[in-house]
């Protein structure tokens, strides 16, 4: 594959992430809430004489704060498309680990959208016998909208190469 310089600017390039509906702002009035409500209880509790009680409604606060830590680590997954002339790069960058690129050539690539049961889709880059799954953790409607999005650019690259200059 052609070396693609880091100054070269990309004919498209998008950039996904993992969809959260929840900021971390209000995730910790979610935690500061059930921890007041929790104190509350505990404190009835503890006022009856049954105080082991206490420890058990903290550990719910902390198992609370710990799902909201791992959904927001999570969060912080990453892949990049990026299209050049003469070739499209596939970057992924996972919360831990390494990071990985996979290049193709554009002329020959495929995009395919596998529809399953229960509004399950995967999105495919398909090219001489090799296939990448891609967007593994967007919805079936932000996939579709993907597939169309890199189709109709592929399309364009592939019909009139004079338009993006090498």
């Amino acid at each position: 594959m052609a070396a693609v310089p880091r100054s070269a600017k990309p004919i498209f390039r998008v950039d996904l992430f993992p969809p959260r509906s929840l900021s971390r702002r209000a995730a910790r009035n979610i935690v500061l809430l059930v921890l007041v409500l929790t104190t509350s209880i505990g404190l009835i509790f503890w006022s009856v004489g049954a105080w082991p009680v206490i420890g058990f409604l903290g550990i719910d606060v902390i198992l609370l704060s710990l799902a909201f830590y791992f959904s927001f680590r999570a969060a912080r997954e990453e892949e990049r498309i990026e299209l050049h002339p003469g070739i499209l790069r596939v970057t992924r960058i996972p919360v831990r680990g390494m990071r990985q690129q996979f290049d193709f050539q554009p002329y020959w690539l495929r995009v395919v959208l596998k529809r399953g049961e229960d509004d399950q889709c995967s999105l495919f880059l398909q090219t001489h016998g090799k296939s990448l799954e891609i967007a593994g953790f967007l919805g079936a409607d932000e996939k579709t909208d993907l597939a169309e999005q890199l189709e109709r650019v592929l399309r364009q690259t592939r019909c009139n190469p004079a338009d993006f200059p090498i």
